[in-house]
């Protein structure tokens, strides 16, 4: 565990008067089924690396996004398909 998680993990355990072996292990339950009954694709890593290029591309659409599609429209409507 890096110093800087370790220090935030004490201050939230300090700050709640919790016990670091319990928060660690909920944590890792959690983790663990979370792990379990999501399907991978519902999964994405913590970090992505990008080229120069991808970051770019990534950094602009964010700026100026497009517009969403009726697909879209419908899935945050909750119609599905």
């Amino acid at each position: 565990m890096s110093a800087a998680t370790k220090e935030r993990l004490d201050r939230f355990i300090e700050s709640h008067g919790l016990k670091e072996n319990g928060v660690v292990e909920q944590a890792l339950l959690d983790f663990v089924e979370a792990w379990t009954e999501l399907p991978n694709e519902a999964l994405l890593p913590a970090r992505l690396v990008l080229d120069d290029k991808s970051f770019a591309r990534i950094a602009a659409e964010l700026r100026c996004p497009p517009a969403p599609t009726a697909t879209l429209r419908r899935l945050m409507l909750g119609q599905g398909r």
